[in-house]
């Protein structure tokens, strides 16, 4: 079994989104990788083996589902929470059935996703 890193995954295609959470993560004191895609999200996973990963759902290429999917393969362990405005709600409930943490929607603020940070250990 792959040791998990003390590390944070944010996936997200919006850059504006994505550096904002960063930022406020980093500032916390959390050590933070980030992803713009899917397949970079399936890499950095791949290499950091993050603690928790927060993804986006609606993506170009590989959307959160799939993204979800993959990293699931590489480690049934991995804690994912979704963060989106466009959820399916059929795939959201799959995924939970494979392990999904929760579903934070869009708008969010950095409490909500340090809440979970904290309840994960992480």
């Amino acid at each position: 079994m792959i040791e998990m890193s003390s590390q944070i995954l944010l996936v997200d295609d919006d850059v504006d989104i994505l550096a904002t959470f960063e930022e406020s993560l980093t500032l916390r004191g959390y050590d933070v990788v980030t992803a713009n895609n899917g397949t970079v999200a399936i890499e950095k996973y791949k290499e950091n083996n993050p603690c928790i990963t927060f993804m986006d759902i609606r993506m170009p290429g590989l959307d959160g589902y799939e993204t979800f999917s993959k990293i699931k393969e590489i480690s049934d362990d991995a804690k994912i929470v979704f963060i989106t405005g466009h959820e399916t709600p059929t795939k959201t409930e799959i995924a939970r059935k494979q392990g999904l943490i929760g579903v934070l929607e869009k708008p969010t603020m950095s409490e909500k996703i340090i809440d979970l940070i904290k309840a994960n250990d992480c």
